[in-house]
């Protein structure tokens, strides 16, 4: 993948900048409601796509990078390393158009009143519980949850939507059930070791499980299971990438779903092509994008926005205090227009291929 210079840590001004942007939304937006128009326009502009390190979990954009998707679809796409935090503010200010982060971020941006669009998938459901194996309690049903600590990043996913979960089926955050923010593994580790805490929600992608080092270590269940589906990582951008290089972006995402396509039908050679990108080994690259049959692969990497289910992740933040803002903001930022345009084309020029006719069937069920 060709990466730009890494985007630094934005001015000492930015915050001046993010309030300014805030107080300019309800203009830029009341005139793009009212016209579509835009909609049509923006071939051919040069995109800036952020990603972190080496993660596998993007692995659709990777392939449709190495195999000249992009390039094929005349999409001047360029991938620049850029940190988290850096990603979503950079957007937020419009000095990036793209990140395949987390939904986190993007939520929070939204409730503060700063234009950030959701507008494709990249992982779906990826935490999973992990405990030692002195652990012996089923988890099931939430009553499951009572007494326990449960260690989690605050960018996690899977723990906002369980929080989220216990707290609308009778069990009260703090009290029934604690939740600890940590600043990194490491520490959550040793809680567990140490009896601190009972449960570390993580992402399917860091492989804990997967270390030769932690044999004490298992994956009891997955939040998944428990709440049912919720979106990780999303495809997000800027309100200009959205406005002013829309096609640019349906180009982007005619590339990646062909990338999503490849992944699941050459196996074999994704495997060794993310072996060499990440330089992971072939067992765990194996495991978390594929599973195998002793480990349960949750990162579903399908391009699908779900729209209803970041609708209803958004309101899930509200209900447990995360953020605080207009309980519907999201409904205007949940966007499926860019990837009902790609796949569109996608079935009209490839009318047998089972991917993108699945996608096209599946869509109007995460998508109103």
């Amino acid at each position: 993948m060709k990466t730009g210079k890494k985007i630094g840590a934005l001015v000492a001004a930015l915050a001046m900048s993010v309030l300014l942007a805030i107080a300019l939304v309800g203009c830029g937006n009341s005139n793009s409601q009212q016209n579509n128009d835009f909609m049509e326009k923006g071939d051919g502009e040069h995109l800036v796509c952020a990603v972190t390190g080496k993660l596998i979990k993007i692995a659709p954009a990777i392939l449709a990078d190495q195999l000249g998707y992009f390039e094929e679809e005349g999409c001047d796409v360029e991938f620049q390393t850029v940190a988290l935090a850096d990603a979503m503010a950079s957007m937020s200010v419009n000095n990036l158009d793209i990140d395949l982060f987390g939904i986190v971020p993007a939520c929070s941006y939204v409730s503060q009143g700063v234009p950030i669009y959701v507008f494709g998938g990249t992982i779906l459901n990826g935490s999973e519980f992990i405990f030692t194996t002195s652990f012996d309690r089923e988890l099931k049903t939430a009553e499951d949850f009572r007494g326990l600590k449960i260690a989690c990043s605050r960018e996690e996913s899977g723990q906002i939507y369980l929080k989220a979960y216990l707290q609308d089926n009778g069990l009260e955050l703090g009290k029934d059930v604690e939740f600890e923010y940590v600043d990194n593994a490491t520490t959550a580790l040793e809680g567990l070791r140490s009896g601190q805490c009972d449960l570390f929600i993580c992402n399917n992608a860091q492989g804990y499980t997967y270390s030769t080092t932690m044999d004490d270590i298992k994956v009891p269940a997955v939040p998944a299971d428990i709440t049912g589906d919720y979106p990780c990582c999303r495809q997000n951008c800027s309100e200009d990438a959205y406005h002013n290089k829309f096609q640019s972006l349906v180009d982007f995402e005619v590339a990646l779903i062909r990338g999503y396509d490849y992944y699941l039908n050459n196996k074999e050679d994704v495997i060794q092509r993310m072996v060499d990108y990440s330089a992971q080994p072939r067992d765990y690259v194996e495991a978390a994008l594929y599973g195998t049959d002793e480990y349960r692969n949750m990162m579903d990497l399908s391009p699908d926005p779900h729209t209803n289910e970041i609708v209803d992740y958004y309101k899930a933040m509200l209900s447990i205090g995360e953020i605080e803002g207009d309980p519907n903001a999201m409904d205007q930022y949940a966007t499926s227009e860019v990837y009902k345009r790609a796949l569109d084309r996608l079935v009209a020029q490839y009318p047998d291929n089972q991917t993108y006719q699945k996608l096209a069937a599946d869509f109007a069920i995460y998508n109103s």
